[in-house]
C-alpha cells in the first residue's frame, strides 16, 4: 500500500506525509466525527411515529393521566431565568424540525413575563409561556400543547414543562409528550443538573414523583451543554482510541529518528578511525 511504500521509503510529500502529521489528521477526523454525531443527536426528528423503540427518548409512553395522555417534567438549570425564557422561546419560534411553534396572541392576551407581579409563593415565578408541537397526523389545532413556567431556583432557574396529547381520546401517546420535552431542552443548548423529575405522568403512577436517573438508560438521563451523555461518551471512546493509535504513530516515528541517528553517529566515528 501507500502507507507500506511511504514507511519503507521514508519519503515525506504531500502524498507522504510525516508520521506525525497522519497523528493529527485522525484526531482532527476523531473531532469531525464527534460534532457530527452531536449534531445528528440534536437535531433529529421530534417525532416518535410508528415505531417508537426504535427512537431515543419514546419509551415513556402514557396513558390517560391528565385523562388524555400527558407528561410534566422539571428540571434545574444554572442559567438566569431571562436566559433560560429567551432559550425556550427561540427554540419554539424557530421549529427545530419544523414541529415546534410559540403560541401568543387571542383575547384575552397576557404576556410572559411575571415578574411585574412579584409573586414568591409557593415558587417565584418569572416567566411563562406556551408553545405547540406538531405530529404528521394531529398538527395545529389539534397539535400537542405545551406549556412552561420559570422560577428563580437559588443563582440559576428551575423549568417546568408540560405536554398533552390535545386531539379527543388520545388517551396513549406512544411516549411522544415526554419525547417533546426532551427533545426541545436538548436544543435550547443549556446545561442542566441531574435532578431531571418526572413530576407527572409520562407513563409513571399518577402521584408518583420521580426522578429521570432512577428509570431511564444513561442517555436519557442529562445533557451537557446540550450535548447528550451518549454523544460526549462516544465522542470520549473515540478520542482514547485514536490517542492509542497516535501514540502508536508518534512512538515508531521517534524510533525510526533514533534508528536513524544512530546509524549517522556510527558513521561518524568510522570516518573518523
Amino acid at each position: 500500500s501507500r502507507l507500506h511504500t511511504c514507511i519503507r521509503t521514508r519519503r515525506t510529500s504531500f502524498l507522504c506525509p510525516n508520521l506525525e502529521d497522519m497523528a493529527r489528521l485522525l484526531f482532527a477526523f476523531a473531532a469531525l466525527v464527534g460534532v457530527a454525531v452531536a449534531i445528528e443527536e440534536a437535531t433529529g426528528s421530534s417525532i416518535c411515529g410508528d415505531d417508537p423503540a426504535k427512537v431515543p427518548d419514546c419509551n415513556h409512553e402514557d396513558l390517560g393521566s391528565c385523562g388524555n395522555a400527558c407528561c410534566v417534567v422539571e428540571v434545574s438549570l444554572p442559567a438566569a431565568p431571562t436566559e433560560v425564557y429567551a432559550r425556550v422561546k427561540e427554540v419554539l419560534s424557530s421549529g427545530i424540525d419544523g414541529t415546534f411553534e410559540y403560541v401568543t396572541g387571542g383575547g384575552p392576551n397576557p404576556g410572559d413575563d411575571l415578574r411585574p407581579y412579584k409573586i414568591d409563593q409557593p415558587k417565584p415565578f418569572q416567566f411563562i409561556l406556551q408553545g405547540r408541537h406538531n405530529a404528521p397526523q394531529y398538527k395545529d389545532e389539534d397539535g400537542d400543547i405545551l406549556d412552561f413556567n420559570i422560577a428563580a431556583h437559588g443563582s440559576g432557574s428551575s423549568l417546568r414543562m408540560f405536554s398533552l396529547s390535545r386531539v379527543h381520546g388520545a388517551l396513549g401517546d406512544a411516549g411522544q409528550n415526554f419525547k417533546s420535552l426532551s427533545f426541545l431542552l436538548k436544543n435550547t443548548q443549556l446545561a442542566i443538573s441531574t435532578d431531571f423529575t418526572i413530576v407527572h405522568g409520562c407513563g409513571k403512577a399518577i402521584g408518583v414523583s420521580m426522578a429521570v436517573s432512577e428509570g431511564v438508560a444513561p442517555a436519557e438521563q442529562s445533557v451537557i451543554a446540550g450535548v447528550p451523555v451518549s454523544t460526549l461518551s462516544f465522542i470520549a471512546l473515540a478520542s482514547m482510541a485514536l490517542a492509542a493509535v497516535a501514540a502508536f504513530v508518534t512512538g515508531r516515528s521517534r524510533a525510526a529518528r533514533t534508528v536513524r541517528a544512530g546509524a549517522s553517529s556510527e558513521g561518524l566515528l568510522k570516518a573518523e578511525v
